[in-house]
């Protein structure tokens, strides 16, 4: 009996022991994390806190991310005539976006994945290039859904994606080091709907396509990406219009002691079946250097027509034939990018463009661009604060039909505003 005694008691001593130890282990986080007094009394309402500002999803194997951004600005803007005009709009260069998108793992070398964004239209649409007081007006503050696809991943195979996708070119004729990309890229040449006739040479734009990502060797990455355009509203809407669009660029990012270097050369062709229109191609790249000790950047970008039309964003354009249009560019932009005060890295930089296009001789429109920016990061509110000027000279040459009022000048313009990510 005492023998039994004795052997309980050992047995309750020892999960009382047990108990204390797995006790002390289990309350030395909460302490750590000052949960007060009492470590579970408020639990429940904590985790209804932490419920409240979790993203829901529809099981435990599919992840959900929101990320996005939203970004206002404002402006000034004056003509050669003295017209002036100062606005309010989405921001041109990076408009307010939202976008979904998550992953799962199929096995342990494959991942599935999904993508949708929702591109805020600016609700202004404002062109420099012409008449200050007979510009803007209300635009399309509609969504558009931008991004809508799949994907199927293998880090050696690479990435292979259907649906509605960005185009690999898309950005490669903008690269840069300087962190100002939010007032505009290097290959850029418009806010808010200023643009210089014919230059969408980068595919910025989303199509229905069939698309492949390799992995990244050596620092060079590789994409294509095949587009039906047969059902593109930019081609009026035809159920067969034959044409097809093929997108490709090749990347390069890597550092060499203090210099970062990152660069990008892309190629587009559309194919096109109807005699009436032809086939057309483009070739454009930049390419960018960042001293990382002084923050000394710069980076250049061209881009140059090789087989007559227009890219794919000109599709449907009455400016798209075979052979009939020269269009070329090259932009340059240098600064500094350092962290001078605290919160996060100002760039601050200057910049010239030069575009021409020539339409068969019958329209020559010759485009030159000098500008000036600062961007404040603030890394603590994911947010950057900007402040830039630009300046336009276009000189229109209409052989037909004599020089169009207010479609040759100077443009003066300033963009300021806001972009906070999430």
């Amino acid at each position: 009996m005492i023998g039994g005694l004795l052997k309980s008691t050992s047995r309750l001593a020892i999960i009382a022991a047990a108990g204390m130890f797995v006790g002390g282990l289990a309350l030395t986080p909460a302490q750590a994390a000052d949960l007060g007094g009492d470590c579970c009394a408020d639990l429940e309402e904590r985790v209804a806190d932490l419920e409240a500002t979790t993203a829901r999803k529809g099981n435990r194997k599919v992840s959900l991310k929101i990320s996005g951004h939203v970004a206002r600005d404002f402006g000034w803007y004056e003509d050669e005539y003295g017209d002036s005009e100062v606005y309010s709009s989405g921001h041109g260069p990076s408009g307010t976006r939202l976008q979904f998108s998550g992953s799962a793992k199929l096995t342990a070398s494959w991942t599935a994945g999904y993508t949708l964004r929702f591109r805020m239209n600016p609700d202004r649409n404002s062109s420099a290039l012409g008449v200050a007081g007979e510009s803007g007006g209300a635009g399309n503050s509609g969504v558009d859904m931008d991004r809508n696809y799949v994907y199927l991943k293998n880090d050696t195979l690479g990435t292979f994606i259907v649906g509605q996708a960005g185009a690999p070119t898309g950005g490669v004729a903008g690269i840069s080091l300087g962190g100002h990309g939010v007032t505009g890229d290097t290959g850029g040449d418009d806010w808010n709907g200023s643009t210089v006739n014919g230059f969408n040479f980068e595919q910025d734009g989303a199509h229905q396509a069939i698309a492949y990502i390799s992995p990244t060797i050596a620092g060079f990455t590789f994409a294509v990406a095949w587009s039906d355009l047969d059902d593109a509203s930019a081609n009026n809407g035809s159920s067969d219009s034959g044409l097809d669009a093929w997108d490709m660029a090749l990347r390069y990012a890597n550092e060499f002691g203090p210099i970062r270097l990152a660069a990008g050369i892309g190629y587009t062709t559309v194919d096109n079946d109807e005699s009436a229109l032809g086939d057309s191609a483009v070739v454009m790249g930049s390419v960018a250097l960042l001293h990382t000790p002084t923050g000394l950047n710069v980076a250049f970008a061209a881009g140059t027509e090789i087989d007559g039309g227009l890219p794919i964003g000109a599709v449907g354009t009455t400016a798209y034939n075979d052979d009939t249009t020269d269009a070329q560019f090259w932009h340059v932009q240098g600064g500094l990018n350092q962290n001078y005060f605290g919160p996060g890295n100002t760039a601050i930089y200057g910049e010239y463009g030069n575009y021409d296009y020539d339409n068969a001789g019958i329209v020559d429109d010759t485009v030159e661009m000098w500008g000036l920016g600062i961007v404040q990061h603030f890394d603590s509110a994911a947010t950057e604060l900007y402040v830039a000027y630009r300046h336009w000279e276009q000189d229109v040459d209409d052989g037909a039909n004599g020089v169009a009022a207010g479609t040759d000048g100077d443009v003066d313009q300033i963009m300021a505003g806001m972009r906070i990510k999430f």
